[in-house]
């Protein structure tokens, strides 16, 4: 019986146009049959790792091609690199010139199915604390603090939305464009901490939750090398909480930005005409806490808005859960923030 349950699934799969009626299918169906398709990255690890950096999952295909070798130094041996710490991509405008390109802004991200609370709730951050040094949690290497030192990008990865859907946005503040992605977050399940899934996000700041944090960062450097035995991924970009018990263990707690071969790699801009924003149901895999993104595109995701250098900040990082949402357009982030 169940397989003529899965045959016929797999009939109506290929011939329902409708994305949201292909995803109800899929749910109704995978309810029914009891099927678990949820794969957290360190089901294969040996000996199992504490941190999302150490862990990886299985791929049944190896479709990707392997990407360059990044060196084999160790995902957090850094070190500081001289120069000024200047801010990077803020060109002041007049008055009318910068309310017009935020207006640009707005419709754009409102184009790729963008949440306008997310935004507002973003843009006033940013506003009010662009010039702000705040204290690097769990970071002995910037005892000064750090700033928003990438200022022409914001990223808003908007945790409210399914893992099949886009929900990762670039918001260039020069230029008024928008690029989406997608993204895996944390599989939970630890510490007392439910288990999230895709489309629902359990958030924690606690050590071992395998949850990922909520809240405002600064993006750190990229890190060339991985602890990852088996390469999956060759680079990563770290992240700094800016508030005390919402986010500021991610640093000690090793939750990065990396790429995880399963992350769908489709990219939309607010320069397509029809831009995708869906992709078809399949087995997910989900995180210790890290936000993973897709192979092919994370040079370009990490490269856009990582810090100017390893002593620096970066751009401004969001993640907008459901306790962000519920607290509305007026929101701006002004929780527990940790400034020097």
């Amino acid at each position: 019986m169940r397989k003529i349950l899965i045959i016929l699934s797999i009939v109506v799969y290929s011939n329902t146009a409708s994305a949201g009626m292909l995803s109800h299918i899929w749910d109704s169906l995978r309810t029914f049959l009891g099927l678990d398709i949820t794969r957290t990255v360190n089901e294969s690890v040996t000996p199992p790792g504490e941190v999302c950096s150490d862990t990886q999952g299985n791929r049944p295909t190896s479709n990707y091609p392997e990407q360059p070798s990044m060196g084999a130094s160790p995902v957090f041996d850094e070190v500081p690199e001289e120069g000024e710490e200047k801010e990077v991509g803020f060109s002041p405008k007049d008055d009318t010139d910068a309310d017009n390109l935020r207006e640009e802004l707005k419709e754009n991200y409102k184009k790729l199915g963008g949440d306008p609370v997310a935004l507002q709730q973003a843009l006033c951050f940013y506003d009010k604390n662009r010039g702000i040094n705040f204290e690097a949690a769990g970071d002995p290497s910037r005892k000064k603090g750090i700033k928003i030192q990438n200022q022409r990008y914001i990223t808003i990865n908007d945790m409210n939305k399914s893992y099949f859907k886009s929900r990762m946005f670039i918001l260039d503040l020069e230029t008024g464009k928008v690029k989406t992605y997608y993204s895996s977050h944390g599989a939970g399940g630890k510490k007392g901490v439910p288990e999230s899934d895709a489309g629902t996000v359990e958030t924690s700041n606690l050590d071992g939750s395998n949850a990922s944090p909520r809240g405002f960062f600064i993006t750190g450097s990229r890190i060339n090398g991985s602890s990852d035995p088996k390469q999956r991924w060759k680079f990563s970009m770290k992240l700094h909480g800016l508030q005390e018990g919402v986010n500021d263990r991610s640093y000690s707690r090793a939750v990065v930005m990396h790429s995880f071969p399963d992350v769908t790699n489709d990219v939309a801009s607010s320069d397509d005409e029809k831009p995708s924003l869906r992709t078809d149901p399949y087995p997910f895999y989900l995180s210790q806490g890290c936000t993973m993104v897709g192979p092919k595109v994370a040079d370009e995701i990490v490269d856009t808005i990582k810090a100017p250098n390893n002593s620096s900040g970066g751009s401004l990082y969001y993640n907008y859960s459901s306790v962000e949402k519920s607290r509305g357009d007026s929101y701006c982030g002004d929780e527990n923030l940790m400034k020097k």
